[in-house]
């Protein structure tokens, strides 16, 4: 029989998401401000479920199966190490690197997000503006592919509408990476600031209103979310275009540290498919050790 408190635990998440539903609706405050324009608002689900999102340039959409975000220790310690990377010591499983993609020294901390030049940052460096310097030497681990698109901003360019400002630019050509990160948070660290699902909403607000789709279980620890970031009117190599980067945040929460799992993909002509089946591979690998 469940205990009261387990009872007390679901309720209270259940209570969360339908506030994160509440919030995106009504797009109220700082993070519903940044919100606005949803064109799918909230998604609940009762049931663990597999979840698919289609992306530009794919005849396959990227799909997260959300019964297989965890897996017990001795199942983790049983896994080929030629293809996965087992960090016991941080509480999840990744890929290791396929052709053409590199990984992450074993010391990257979150502080090493902002010290990149002329490469597009990931929107996890925003959550700074919270957080100061109390997440700097949070572990993080990341997947690249090697080959970026190469973006140069003009005038009259803009990023999901807003105009770009050119003068507030510290360079106005910037590279754009296909790459999957991770964020391993410690609990105590994290929750100065952010609940689970605080950061799944603010993560989504930093999006400036691409937020596409947000799916919530409130009988598993995760939150996913797809969002849409438009470059419109840039140059790459020379070439006038508009280019949409897909990313996803997948959002999951072990015994003693929550993980922000972020996705990009940034299409290109020419780019081979491989990169996208490698995305879903890594995301097919990520797991949470319990």
């Amino acid at each position: 029989m469940e205990s009261e408190k387990e009872k007390q635990k679901t309720s209270s998440r259940v209570a969360i998401i339908g506030l994160i539903g509440t919030l995106l609706t009504a797009c109220g405050g700082v993070a519903g401000a940044l919100i606005g324009g949803l064109t799918t608002i909230y998604q609940s689900r009762l049931e663990a479920q597999k979840i698919a999102i289609a992306a530009p340039q794919s005849s396959q959409p990227l799909t997260v199966n959300t019964r297989q975000v965890a897996i017990n220790s001795s199942d983790a310690a049983k896994l080929d190490p030629a293809d996965y990377l087992v960090l016991q010591e941080l509480g999840f499983v990744i890929s290791q690197p396929h052709q053409g993609w590199e990984i992450s020294q074993n010391n990257q901390q979150y502080e090493d997000l902002f010290f990149e030049q002329a490469t597009n940052l990931s929107p996890l460096i925003l959550f700074s503006t919270w957080v100061d310097t109390t997440w700097d030497n949070q572990p993080v681990r990341q997947l690249r592919y090697t080959e970026p698109v190469t973006v140069q901003f003009i005038e009259g360019s803009t990023e999901n509408g807003i105009p770009v400002d050119l003068e507030d630019l510290t360079h106005e050509t910037v590279s754009f990476y296909s790459q999957m990160t991770i964020l391993a948070l410690d609990k105590d660290t994290a929750q100065e600031h952010f609940t689970l699902y605080g950061l799944a909403l603010a993560w989504g607000g930093l999006h400036r209103g691409g937020v596409n789709a947000i799916v919530a279980n409130p009988d598993s620890q995760y939150v996913f979310e797809q969002v849409s970031w438009e470059l419109n009117n840039v140059r790459v190599n020379g070439m006038l275009t508009d280019i949409s980067l897909e990313r996803w945040g997948l959002f999951a929460e072990g015994a003693d540290r929550y993980y922000i799992i972020e996705v990009q993909y940034v299409p290109a002509a020419g780019q081979s498919v491989q990169v996208w089946d490698d995305l879903q591979a890594y995301l097919d690998a990520f797991r949470v050790i319990e």
